[in-house]
């Protein structure tokens, strides 16, 4: 009976790798699909979590990241007045605070952040705006103002839009393939916008409007000449060269199933797609980048939206050539990630406490005794 489960487990993964990488050569015919096995998770490196110091009586204070292991930047809420705060975490002092909330030249109406090491990518969806925010130079420099690139109002943007030389990277929102709902919608995945071409034409004549669904995280090495995109639900890590095309296709380690929709037509006989019910598949939810490698924040599990603090997160660990490296397990649902740089296998995280306010830990190797 352990035969028979085995050889057709083997078999649906063959299938699904099969398909997926179907439809990635419709797309580019030279691109590879590599899976990435199930014991990518099993021998992950388990890690334990230490409490450290952060301003846990701010009530205004959203996630944490810690840089070179001595900075603490806050990401705040709309009422703290503005979005970054910098901390000395040795002597716990205020360093600098910058991007101010309100309505005025150079300041945020809603914004969200990633996180790359060195660098804070921060986007105002709304006055289309993408701040690069370079830590070294706002503690070096008390007046430093982060680099600012405006880009298109007239694109879709639903996704954190990255830089990338002159031009201005975002996900393709109509770039949708659902198999149980017979989707097929295969655009570009990436679009540039640049100086000479900020208006793109993306054709928006597409039968399903999947502007609420398949999003996922995008990142880039202008340096390298190497971009990636992370889906949200799909186990998959697509990594594209410097012409936008498709190179490689990383699967696994879990082949999630797909995502439970709702489809409605509108009133312009277009199809509407949303996400249906709380219970959805989740692959990657965040990354950071130290040293050139990747790190990803990785679920694999279809999750309760209701109880998504049950669920565990993973990290795995690529190359910007798409070769998975290593893995760790963590006893927490992380929601954001930073790399130590004093010391090897060590993290800082953002997690949710007993009450739901966001908190600060350490992770390190579980010590086993040996």
């Amino acid at each position: 009976m352990k035969t028979f489960i085995y050889i057709f487990r083997c078999i649906i993964i063959v299938v699904l790798v099969v398909v997926m990488n179907s439809c990635s050569k419709r797309v580019v015919d030279d691109s590879i699909s590599v899976l990435l096995e199930e014991q990518a998770l099993s021998n992950a490196v388990p890690l334990e979590s230490h409490d450290v110091w952060y301003p846990f009586d701010s009530i205004y204070s959203n996630r944490f990241y810690v840089y070179a292991d001595t900075i603490l930047v806050v990401e705040n809420k709309k009422a703290a007045g503005n979005f970054l705060d910098f901390y000395n975490i040795r002597n716990r002092n205020l360093i600098a605070r910058k991007l101010p909330f309100g309505e005025g030249p150079g300041e945020l109406l809603f914004a969200q952040m990633i996180y790359e090491g060195n660098v804070m990518r921060v986007t105002d969806y709304i006055n289309r705006r993408l701040y690069n925010v370079e830590i070294d130079k706002v503690l070096s420099n008390s007046n430093y103002n982060p680099e600012l690139a405006s880009f298109s109002k007239s694109i879709i943007v639903t996704s954190a839009p990255v830089s990338y030389g002159d031009s201005i990277l975002c996900i393709n929102p109509f770039h949708y393939v659902h198999q149980q709902a017979g989707i097929d919608q295969q655009p570009p995945r990436i679009i540039a916008m640049t100086d000479k071409n900020p208006n793109p034409s993306i054709p928006m004549d597409f039968d399903y409007m999947t502007v609420n669904v398949g999003q996922g995280l995008l990142g880039a090495n202008a340096c390298l000449g190497k971009i990636f995109f992370a889906s949200f639900d799909i186990s998959s890590i697509e990594f594209y060269n410097s012409d936008l095309k498709l190179v490689k296709n990383v699967l696994g380690p879990v082949m999630l199933p797909e995502t439970k929709l709702s489809i409605s037509i509108d009133n312009n006989g277009k199809h509407d797609v949303c996400y249906k019910g709380m219970d959805q598949p989740e692959a990657y939810t965040g990354f950071t980048i130290f040293n050139d490698k990747l790190y990803f924040i990785y679920t694999g599990r279809s999750i309760i939206w209701d109880n998504v603090k049950d669920y565990y997160s993973y990290i795995l660990c690529f190359d910007w050539d798409g070769n998975f490296l290593k893995s760790y397990s963590a006893p927490v649902r992380i929601n954001t990630l930073s790399v130590s740089v004093s010391e090897p296998n060590v993290f800082y995280a953002t997690i949710k406490d007993e009450e739901n306010n966001p908190k600060l830990i350490k992770l390190t190797p579980t010590n086993t005794g040996e």
